[in-house]
């Protein structure tokens, strides 16, 4: 930089100045002697330096907030503001002061919650690579811009369609942002709609089974998942709103269909497009999934972790694997890797990944053939003595069977008040029969006779055999126990099939198998891993009889559990006297909108016009 003769003199001088000042000030204390003191607790010289420490943690207020990510953990959370900024963030040790509707009252066991990632939230707040507005691909701006023509390769090639990551991104408006959206969103819709877009997509390869879904409506190409929906209310159940409610809207536009004919979008499910929480549960358990608070781990004697990293992935829970080991329980990791988990259990079992099935398959015949498997609770709970017809692999209905069947009235019972299943439904889930050892026939067991309801029924189920039962049309067919298909299955998977499938230690297996057998109380903990296999329908369901053929489902420190979802979504359920629950905010039907910010839950019309979709 150039300077004049007059600015060079005025910069000198105001720099003397400054010096002769801090001269003053300092008076050269860096040149001065130590001063030595005799008794630091009599007598301190100079003690206002302590004022660097003393208020790096002064603040001005602070606040309590949720932090709620993905995982799920729910921290609450109190944030320190000094001078407008928030400074620090720590957990708040409130939990024992938490109580629901009902009294009870959380407990000071349930601190510390909180993690690392948490502790720094408001770094990644305040950090330099954090959005702070929408960015738009300028080679997909240009293609806009020019009228959205064929995605032809030379198109692709030239708005850089198949090399994004060498393009540049723009800053842009939330107006811009939002109006390309749109423009674009009724480009794809009316591109895809008719039989136009069907023969746009045929020529793309899809099959016709897709194309068939689509119903002429190109919003179904609009693919939407909204991660946890109760999560992030506006940008999460927003996005299945849009889904259902705008694209709906706009397939009346563009096809000039009728509300009854719109079609909103496609909806990825949680189970496998998703994956985050485990698809066999509603298969094994019948509820949405198979969770707990993680305080019930104190409780597990053995607690397997089942391709899950616990102490990285789970850091607020991870305490409660601590007490459990504390309390002597025996920890055991299933995962193709050696993780910060296994590093702290009893022993690790390595595998092939997606071998996970064959391994619990093999851990059940060693149980069985060793007699370590539950038979009273096989019969009490669980499906193990119904019936199966061999030649069509149903469940023996009693209505092909006893003349004038009729199922119970559950209307006063548990299957009415509790499940609010009807007689129709009933019907429709069929019924179920046993051999009884005690008639030596087969005989009714309906969905009621569970636990000491079975006991006290009089029938003692056959687990084993094979069965003849003539039906009401005089045929006569075999049937057999669910739990002799099952001893029939584990003959596939020996000890050396079962080694050489999942490439786990043989020794290791075993012992697996033999405390499995034998310690109670036992739990299995999956991660959301898992449940990104193709096949892991087939692998929990394995996890899950591991537990089940030995009693271990049900009682304190069981379980086959996956705590990856949520059900704060399930806390909104629909209800005669509340309404249409969760779908009040996601599935309200955009033609005919309720705009009383007053009206009851019951009062919002909903209607779901997008496709839910599962691989």
């Amino acid at each position: 930089m150039f300077l004049s003769r007059r600015q060079f003199l005025k910069v000198s001088a105001g720099t003397v100045a400054a010096v002769a000042v801090a001269d003053k000030v300092l008076a050269l204390t860096a040149l001065q002697p130590v001063i030595e003191v005799g008794n630091p607790l009599g007598d301190y010289p100079d003690r206002s330096w302590e004022r660097v420490y003393h208020d790096q943690y002064r603040y001005d207020s602070s606040f309590t907030w949720c932090c709620s990510p993905n995982d799920t953990h729910a921290c609450r959370i109190r944030a320190f503001v000094r001078n407008g900024v928030v400074m620090r963030v720590e957990q708040n040790y409130d939990h024992q002061t938490y109580e629901d509707l009902y009294g009870n009252r959380g407990t000071f066991a349930h601190n510390p919650r909180m993690c690392l990632k948490g502790f720094t939230f408001h770094r990644r707040v305040y950090g330099p690579y954090r959005l702070k507005g929408p960015l738009m691909r300028k080679g997909w701006k240009a293609w806009m811009d020019d009228g959205s023509p064929e995605l032809t390769p030379d198109t692709k090639r030239k708005y850089k369609f198949d090399s994004r990551f060498l393009d540049d991104m723009l800053r842009v408006s939330w107006d811009t942002a939002f109006t390309y959206a749109a423009k674009a969103m009724v480009i794809i819709a009316t591109r895809y709609s008719g039989e136009a877009g069907a023969r746009r997509l045929r020529e793309q390869g899809y099959a016709p089974e897709m194309i068939e879904m689509m119903k002429g409506a190109g919003t179904r190409c609009f693919k939407h998942r909204a991660g946890m929906p109760v999560l992030g209310i506006l940008g999460k159940m927003g996005n299945t709103r849009m889904n259902g409610g705008i694209n709906a809207l706009l397939d009346t536009w563009i096809r000039k269909v009728s509300p009854e004919q719109a079609q909103g979008g496609r909806y990825w499910s949680n189970y496998t497009w998703h994956g985050d929480q485990n698809p066999a549960h509603p298969w094994w358990s019948g509820a949405q999934g198979s969770d707990i608070d993680l305080s019930d781990m104190r409780f597990s004697k053995l607690n397997t972790s089942w391709g899950k990293n616990f102490v990285e992935n789970k850091m607020p829970e991870a305490h409660w694997k601590l007490e459990c080991i504390e309390r002597g329980a025996r920890v055991v990791v299933i995962t193709p890797e050696y993780n910060p988990t296994a590093y702290r259990a009893d022993y690790w079992m390595p595998l092939r990944p997606e071998s996970d099935g064959a391994l619990f398959l093999g851990a059940m015949k060693i149980i069985v053939d060793e007699n370590m498997h539950d038979i009273d609770f096989l019969k009490s709970f669980t499906d193990a003595p119904i019936l199966v017809r061999t030649d069509t692999l149903q469940y023996l209905d009693p209505r092909d069977v006893v003349k004038d069947y009729a199922f119970p009235d559950f209307s006063k019972s548990y299957s009415g008040r509790m499940q609010s299943l009807k007689p129709e439904q009933i019907e429709r889930l069929g019924g179920m029969m046993v051999w009884d050892l005690n008639k030596k026939q087969a005989v009714p067991l309906h969905r009621e006779q569970v636990g000491w309801h079975y006991t006290n029924s009089g029938i003692d189920a056959a687990l084993n055999g094979t069965f003849r039962v003539k039906l009401l049309n005089g045929r006569e067919i075999d049937a057999m126990p669910v739990w002799q298909m099952y001893l029939v299955h584990f003959q596939d998977y020996d000890l050396d099939t079962t080694h050489q499938i999942c490439r786990t230690p043989k020794d290791l297996i075993v012992r697996w198998a033999r405390d499995s057998g034998t310690i109670k109380p036992a739990a299995i903990h999956n991660g959301e891993g898992t449940c990104h296999y193709f096949h892991q329908t087939i692998n929990a369901r394995g996890a899950a009889m591991v537990l089940i053929i030995t009693g271990n489902v049900g009682k304190f420190g069981t379980g086959q559990h996956t705590w990856a979802g949520n059900y704060k979504a399930g806390t909104w359920t629909a209800t005669p006297w509340s309404g249409a629950g969760l779908a009040v905010h996601t599935g309200e039907d955009p033609f005919n909108i309720t705009t009383d910010p007053n009206a009851h839950g019951k009062e919002i019309k909903t209607k779901s016009y997008y496709y839910g979709e599962e691989v």
